[in-house]
C-alpha cells in the first residue's frame, strides 16, 4: 500500500488507541521513513473532520520544533480520510518498554533522561507548543544514545484557537496534571507536571497515581498527594517539585533543569546503591572507551538509523535489542555526544536529530558563512592586541581588575551564556537559532570566532582526555576531510585548567586553521572559545583570537 503516491507502507511497528505506526519507504528520496497512521473511531463524520484538522495542524506545528531530543516530523498526509505523519525513523525502546525489562532506572539515569526531555520541552514551549501527553511511552532511548520525545500529535499552538474547547480530553490520566483533569487550559507547567510523573515512573516503577481504574485514577491525582518516591535520593526534591499541583508553584523549568544536571554530574559515590535489585551495568571510566556492541534495531517511531563499525569512544558496551538496560549509567559509562558536551556542536560538520551522517552542515551555518580565504588583505583592528589597552571597567571581573577593552574593540555582554567579551568594532554578534553560542564576524578577516556554552549531558573534568575523545569520534565517522592534528595542549586559562586543541582540515577545497579552548568555571560551567580563518591567513589572524581569549569573563 502507498500513502501519497509516495510512501509505500513495509510493516507496522506499534498499535495505540490513536493509531498504527509503520515502517515505511519514501520512494522519492530514497529512506525509511516511520509514519503514523491516525485513526479516530466512534466519531460521527464531522467530530473525525474536525479531529484531523487539529491533528494535521498540531503536526504542522511540531514540525517547526528543531531540536535534537524533538522527533523530526516530515510530511504531512490526508489520505482515506484520515491524517498520515511522516516522522524520521528512531531505532529505540521507548522509556517504557526499558521501565517493564529492566525495572526501575538509577537516579543519575532518570537525571540525564530527564534533562534531555525538559530540553526537548523548553524549547518546544519556547515556540509556543504544548506537549500535552508526556509519558514514558513517548519518551524514546535511541541506540544511538539520543533520548528522543515523540508524539507531538496533540500538541497545541498557544496562539491558535484550540479545536479541543468543546470538551474534549486528550492525554493519559495517571501523567495528566490536576488543573487538566479540573477542565482549565494546558500551559507550559502541565507538561512539567506530567515530565514529574514520567521522572517518578522510572525511578520508582510506576505512576505516582496509578490506580485500579481510569475513574480512580483521576480521583487520586486530583485530591491525592504522591507518595514520596522510596528509590529517587537526591532526584526526590525534582519530583516532588514538580508534582505540586498548583502550577503557580510548581517547580520551574530551569530550577529543574539545574538540579538535574548537578544529579546528573554528582560522583558515584554521592549516590549509594539502590533498595532493590537491577541488572548489572557495564562501566567505564570517563573518557576511556569501551568497545560497544553493534547497534541493534530496537524498536519503533521517529527519528534515524545507524550502523556502526569497528569500535567507539563513545558508546556504550553491550546495548542490546531486548532485557538489556539503555545505555545510559552515569556517570561510569558515556553516551555518544554526551562525554564529548562543550565543542561537540562546534566541531561536527554534521549536527541533526539523525544519528546518521547525511546533511552537511558548515561550522557556524547558522551564524556565519563558510570561510573563503579573501583574494586581498582587509584592514586589522586599529590597534594590535599586543599593546597596553586602555581600562574598560565594563568588561572588569572582580578576581582580574585589569582585564580591559583595546582601542579598536567594544565590550559586548551576553546574558544567556552569562559571559563578557570584547569585540572589534564593526563585528556583529549573532545567537544560534538552536545551539547554545554565539558567532562572532566582521571586517579585518574572514575568520570567526564562536563562543558555546552547551552544558553537557554528562560531565568531563579532564579537558585534554575531553578533545582527544572528541577527535576520536570525529575521526572515527570521518567528519573532517583533511584532518591533522596540530596539537592538544594543556593550559592554565583564567586559573583555570583548560586544553587548547589546534589542528587544519579542508572545507569546500579551502584549508582552514582551527584553534578551540575548552575549560570550566569556578562554579563548573563548561565553555568552548573556538577560532577558525584560512590556514593562509593563520599567523596574521591569530591576535584575533589571543584578545578574544584575553577579554572573556564568565559572569
Amino acid at each position: 500500500m502507498h500513502v501519497g503516491n509516495r510512501y509505500r507502507l513495509l510493516e507496522p511497528l506499534g498499535e495505540g488507541g490513536m493509531g498504527v505506526v509503520w515502517r515505511a519507504y519514501d520512494e522519492l528520496l530514497d529512506r525509511t521513513v516511520a509514519i503514523k497512521e491516525v485513526r479516530y473511531t466512534g466519531v460521527g463524520d464531522a467530530k473525525r473532520a474536525e479531529l484531523n484538522r487539529r491533528t494535521i495542524r498540531e503536526a504542522r506545528a511540531a514540525g517547526r520544533l528543531d531540536h535534537p531530543s524533538v522527533v523530526v516530523i516530515h510530511d504531512v498526509v490526508e489520505e482515506d480520510g484520515r491524517p498520515w505523519i511522516v516522522m524520521q525513523l528512531v531505532r529505540s525502546r521507548s522509556l517504557a518498554q526499558v521501565i517493564g525489562a529492566d525495572g526501575p532506572l538509577r537516579p543519575q539515569q532518570v537525571a540525564v533522561i530527564g534533562g534531555r526531555v525538559l530540553d526537548a520541552l523548553r524549547a518546544a514551549h519556547a515556540t509556543g507548543v504544548l506537549h500535552r501527553d508526556v509519558k514514558p511511552e513517548n519518551v524514546l532511548l535511541a541506540d544511538d544514545g539520543r533520548v528522543v520525545l515523540t508524539d507531538f500529535g496533540i500538541a497545541s499552538m498557544e496562539t491558535e484557537a484550540g479545536l479541543t474547547a468543546t470538551g474534549g480530553l486528550v492525554g493519559t490520566p495517571a501523567y495528566m496534571p490536576p488543573e487538566r483533569l479540573n477542565g482549565e487550559p494546558a500551559r507550559p507547567e502541565s507538561d512539567l507536571w506530567s515530565l514529574g510523573a514520567t521522572l517518578y515512573a522510572a525511578v520508582e516503577g510506576e505512576p505516582p497515581f496509578r490506580r485500579d481504574s481510569w475513574a480512580a485514577t483521576v480521583a487520586a491525582v486530583l485530591r491525592d498527594e504522591p507518595a514520596p518516591p522510596a528509590r529517587a535520593g537526591s532526584l526526590r526534591p525534582v519530583v516532588m517539585g514538580l508534582l505540586r499541583r498548583d502550577p503557580a508553584t510548581r517547580m520551574g523549568a530551569e530550577e529543574a533543569a539545574r538540579l538535574l544536571y548537578e544529579i546528573a554530574s554528582a560522583p558515584p559515590s554521592a549516590f549509594p546503591a539502590p533498595p532493590l535489585s537491577q541488572p548489572s551495568l557495564p562501566s567505564a571510566a570517563p573518557g576511556h572507551a569501551p568497545t560497544p556492541a553493534p547497534l541493534t534495531d530496537g524498536g519503533l517511531a521517529g527519528g534515524g538509523t545507524t550502523e556502526t563499525g569497528g569500535p567507539s569512544p563513545t558508546l556504550p558496551e553491550g546495548r542490546g535489542r531486548r532485557g538489556r538496560a539503555w545505555g545510559i549509567w552515569v556517570p561510569a559509562a558515556v553516551i555518544a555526544v554526551a562525554l564529548l558536551g562543550t565543542g561537540v556542536v562546534l566541531l561536527s560538520d554534521r549536527w541533526s536529530t539523525a544519528p546518521t551522517v547525511t546533511d552537511p552542515t558548515p561550522i557556524g551555518q547558522a551564524t556565519t558563512d563558510p570561510v573563503q580565504d579573501p583574494a586581498g588583505d582587509p584592514s586589522a583592528p586599529a590597534q594590535d592586541p599586543d599593546e597596553k589597552p586602555s581600562a574598560d571597567p565594563s568588561v572588569t571581573h572582580e578576581d582580574d581588575p585589569t582585564a580591559s577593552v583595546p582601542d579598536g574593540w567594544r565590550p559586548y555582554t551576553n546574558a544567556a551564556g552569562s559571559f563578557q567579551i570584547a569585540m572589534p568594532d564593526g563585528w556583529t554578534a549573532k545567537k544560534h537559532a538552536t545551539r547554545d553560542s554565539v558567532s562572532f564576524t566582521g571586517p579585518g578577516t574572514s575568520g570567526a570566532m564562536i563562543v558555546e556554552w552547551t552544558v553537557p549531558d554528562l560531565p568531563w573534568s579532564d579537558p585534554v582526555r575531553h578533545w582527544t575523545a572528541l577527535e576520536a569520534e570525529i575521526k572515527r565517522k570521518g567528519e573532517f576531510q583533511g584532518y591533522r592534528r596540530i596539537g592538544i595542549t594543556a593550559l592554565d586559562y583564567q586559573g583555570r585548567p583548560a586544553a587548547d586543541w589546534e589542528f587544519t582540515r579542508v572545507r569546500e577545497g579551502v584549508t582552514i586553521h582551527v584553534v578551540n579552548r575548552g575549560f570550566h568555571t569556578s562554579d563548573g560551567r563548561p565553555y568552548a572559545l573556538y577560532w577558525e580563518t584560512p590556514n593562509s591567513r593563520w599567523t596574521k589572524d591569530r591576535r584575533y583570537f589571543e584578545t578574544f581569549a584575553k577579554t572573556f569573563r564568565a559572569r
